[in-house]
């Protein structure tokens, strides 16, 4: 049972240290390992997810054809699992998920619940629960326990935690956003707000300069990388989106969301190194890039940050993994992006 007291559960601490991460080039964290092309037996569509468990397998979600594929390490294709078969109500759409929880159980998030097949790809269990799913935006497992971060970040919000067979043990409040408007529109990317680490869960939401662990916890070192720019005022009110109105509204949040620098996600690169994404602003060019922070929960190397060429896929057991851009074979043959596998290389305080 996990235990929770409204005081204890906080995750600001008025004496946490904040540093600003020491800046690094792409090349000196990350070694290119090698590049995975997925078996052409099954061609993913444009929109798809991966993660990757400790042995290096790589799972995909593909919302096109609604399919959740295992492939080796090698990219060779392992098994397809028949999520309708598990749940014939299932649905996808933009937030739907597929994680590992461990090594061998995959969660499948779709509109409908939750879907959790085992280590052979058999229909363990399935949950129709709307509710659920609508209020997932990531989930992760530790130890025993499996954790879910709501879609938004507002007043009476929790990050809920559940046994194996997905019974409600506890809720944790989480503090309410700085900016509430902007919280209840734009939101880190599906299935990267949280991530369990060994010391348990960590999760962000946009506005972050950093993530924050579940549990409070004295003298916590977080970092605010020099390109991170503090956002000073909300989302001004607006009406009801409509068709008349979509295009002059989207202008109006590009605007705002240009102000000030937002996280797009956060990766376990290893069990005790987190990665936090953002949407970086070049202070030349003043267009979108893609920043990252890399901070050690056990202080084995310093905290920094970097520029990231795209925005990663997964990351797991040090490897940082990252698609290409769609393309053709000569000869019009279709195939599927290549994933590009980076090593990370810890920084040293020289």
């Amino acid at each position: 049972m996990v235990a929770c007291l409204a005081s204890a559960c906080s995750s600001r601490s008025s004496t946490d240290q904040i540093l600003t991460p020491a800046r690094a080039d792409f090349d000196a964290l990350f070694a290119p390992q090698d590049t995975i092309r997925l078996d052409k037996s099954v061609l993913i569509g444009r929109t798809w997810m991966l993660d990757v468990n400790s042995r290096g397998e790589l799972l995909v979600l593909d919302l096109q054809s609604e399919d959740v594929h295992l492939f080796s390490p090698e990219g060779e294709l392992v098994r397809t699992m028949a999520v309708r078969d598990c749940n014939p109500e299932a649905a996808f759409n933009y937030g739907s998920q597929a994680t590992f929880l461990g090594d061998s159980e995959v969660a499948v998030l779709s509109s409908k619940g939750l879907i959790i097949f085992d280590q052979n790809g058999a229909c363990a269990r399935a949950t129709s629960n709307g509710d659920f799913a609508a209020s997932s935006w990531g989930i992760c497992a530790h130890e025993d326990t499996v954790f879910s971060m709501p879609r938004g970040v507002r007043d009476s919000t929790f990050i809920r935690a559940y046994d194996q067979d997905f019974t409600l043990l506890d809720q944790f409040p989480l503090p309410a956003p700085e900016f509430p408007i902007r919280a209840a529109v734009t939101l880190t990317y599906p299935g990267f707000a949280m991530a369990c680490f060994d010391d348990g869960l960590w999760w962000v939401h946009s506005e972050s300069f950093d993530a924050s662990p579940l549990l409070r916890r004295p003298g916590l070192t977080r970092f605010k990388p020099d390109f991170f720019v503090d956002r000073t005022r909300d989302y001004p009110e607006f009406e009801t989106v409509t068709q008349s109105n979509f295009q002059s509204i989207t202008e109006m949040l590009n605007r705002a969301e240009a102000e000030a620098t937002a996280v797009l996600g956060m990766f376990a690169l290893d069990s005790r190194t987190r990665l936090v994404v953002y949407q970086h602003i070049d202070a030349g060019s003043g267009e979108f890039g893609t920043g990252a922070m890399i901070a050690s929960h056990s202080g084995r190397f310093p905290g920094v940050s970097t520029l990231l060429p795209r925005f990663p896929s997964a990351a797991r057991s040090g490897m940082l993994y990252m698609s290409s851009d769609p393309e053709d074979e000569p000869g019009g043959e279709a195939t599927n992006p290549a994933i590009l596998r980076y090593r990370f290389v810890p920084p040293t305080s020289g």
